[in-house]
């Protein structure tokens, strides 16, 4: 069981302010869509949930079992899919997935690998390089790498672009396997139907 917590975040650059004062709290199987217009922050405020950015304000705690991670285990136990993530272009996406296992310490990953290739329908195009693949292909190498350590916290930022109506099906398919193992999930999107299937909505503008 995880639960998240953000206690009074804040953020700014510079004399920009995105947000402050941003309280929220998700308890394993629930899920957050965070709303607003583009440039509202709401890439930052997924990288902070991720623990990818430190907020200028407030915390930000990820529970597992009862415990809560540091802040250098935190980001490892989060997986991220945003426009921001590159890929390697070098790569395979099977490279890319062992490279990854490595930098990530997972023992004995090889099946979890060709699982992960098999949830994103990659399998068959793993050992071609990722600098080959369409835009959908790439983002789909990016869900991969996000799922491969069966993150109990997945954040998505803009879940469904560059993403056909296949696509859009892989992703729903893959939220809903994260609530139903007890896992948080967290969308940042602009698509009111996007934010409709999720528990909870969180608008970025109501913390400004």
């Amino acid at each position: 069981m995880a639960t998240l917590t953000a206690r009074r975040v804040g953020h700014f650059f510079g004399r920009l302010r995105l947000f402050r004062d941003l309280s929220v709290s998700l308890h394993g199987g629930e899920s957050l869509a965070v709303t607003g217009a583009n440039g509202s922050g709401k890439s930052t405020l997924l990288r902070i949930l991720a623990g990818a950015l430190s907020p200028r304000q407030g915390t930000v705690t990820l529970q597992v079992d009862g415990e809560s991670l540091s802040e250098e285990e935190h980001p490892l136990r989060a997986g991220l899919v945003a426009p921001a993530v590159g890929v390697y272009e070098e790569l395979t996406a099977r490279e890319t997935l062992r490279f990854l296992a490595r930098a990530r310490r997972l023992h004995s990953a090889d099946a979890r690998i060709e699982a992960v290739l098999d949830t994103v329908g990659l399998a068959e195009r793993a050992d071609d390089p990722v600098g080959a693949y369409s835009s959908g292909m790439q983002q789909r190498v990016k869900y991969a790498a996000a799922l491969l350590a069966r993150p109990p916290l997945l954040l998505l930022d803009e879940p469904s672009a560059n993403l056909d109506a296949a696509g859009r099906e892989m992703v729903d398919a893959i939220s809903d396997r994260q609530q139903a193992q007890d896992g948080l999930l967290v969308v940042a999107t602009n698509r009111p139907e996007e934010a409709e299937r999720h528990d909870r909505a969180l608008r970025i503008e109501d913390h400004r």
